[in-house]
Parts: structure tokens; sequence; C-alpha cells
């Protein structure tokens, strides 16, 4: 379980933590109400000790004149504050649109679900350009091209671990587009395992 610290990189509404789920056999943002109990601030609920100050709307809502769907539920939680939630940590990542941002894999309920905690400090150390599951990837074959190693990788027959490991390799080689490119087909494989 890793870390997020709350907080505002300037690219963002103010401090506050935006919470998103993603459906990942539906292919789609959720309602996230349901899933809020995964969240823990020093051991206790999130949501025992933090307010709603935006919460998900779909059908958009209206910001500096413009309007666009929420797809999140948002708290109004002090910069700094450290959220833990109950997910296998996947990355964290720089959102152009909305600043650092961890993400978490978990099931409930027989299925796969991604959660995505948003508007993150620069207490959070970025390691990817984006998100490495789910709906924010192009979907590519389930055999994807490596170009750092040159060869097709198969991901169904590698242990998540492997997974994890081929996918940092491809990032730390600054292999960003042979890491985006594989993103699905890791995802797959990840989550079948």
């Amino acid at each position: 379980m890793a870390s997020f610290y709350t907080g505002n990189t300037g690219r963002s509404t103010g401090d506050h933590l935006d919470f998103r789920v993603y459906d990942v056999e539906k292919g789609g943002y959720i309602d996230p109400t349901g899933f809020t109990n995964r969240m823990t601030v020093g051991g206790n609920l999130l949501t025992d000790q933090f307010g709603v100050t935006s919460g998900y709307q779909p059908e958009g809502r209206t910001l500096n004149g413009v309007t666009k769907p929420h797809m999140g539920i948002d708290y109004g939680t002090p910069s700094g504050t450290q959220v833990d939630i109950d997910g296998t940590y996947l990355t964290t990542f720089n959102d152009k649109g909305g600043g650092i941002t961890n993400q978490y894999a978990f099931e409930q309920d027989g299925r796969k679900y991604e959660a995505l905690l948003m508007h993150g400090s620069n207490q959070n150390s970025v390691l990817s350009d984006g998100a490495i599951t789910g709906g924010m990837v192009t979907p590519k074959p389930e055999v994807a091209r490596s170009e750092a190693k040159g060869k097709a990788q198969d991901y169904k027959s590698m242990s998540a671990a492997q997974i994890n490991s081929e996918y940092d390799k491809l990032r730390a080689g600054k292999d960003v587009g042979a890491a985006e490119a594989a993103g699905l087909a890791m995802h797959k494989a990840y989550f079948n395992k």
C-alpha cells in the first residue's frame, strides 16, 4: 500500500482530494460512493473526518463558466493529508489536467476496479507519465511489442511481479511509447493472474 498526499499543485481549485473509480469490465468511470470506505486517514475512515466539497456529477457541473462532467467525489482535505487506500498500488503519475494522481487496483464483489486519488501534492513521487491501465490507455493487442527489447512480450505467460518489472524497465529506459502501447495488454494479463 502506498500513501497519497493531498494538496494543490496549482492545477485544481484548491486543496482537496478527488476520488474516482473506474470499472475495468464496463470500461468507464462509475459513481465512487460505494467505495469510499476503502480510504483511511490515520487509521480512520476518510469520510468520517472530511466533508464532501463536490459530489459525483456525470451530467456535468459548472466551474469557472465551463460545464463538464465530474466523475469523482471531492473531499476538503488540507494539503499534506496522508490518505491510504485498500488496493494494489499501480503507479503515481502527473496528470496534466489535475496534478499528481495515485492509481490502485482492487476487486469488490467479484468485479475488478481501479481507484484514482487525484490532486496530490509534490510530496508524491511521480513514477510514470500517465495511468498504466484502465480507460486511460489506447487498446492494443494482447501481445505488445517492446521497442526496448526489440521483441514481443507475451504478458499472459508472466507473473504479476514480472509484468510490473517489465513495465518499470520500459519507463526507466525512457521508452514511454512502448510502455503506453503495452499498457492494456499488461493490464489484462495482470488482472487475470
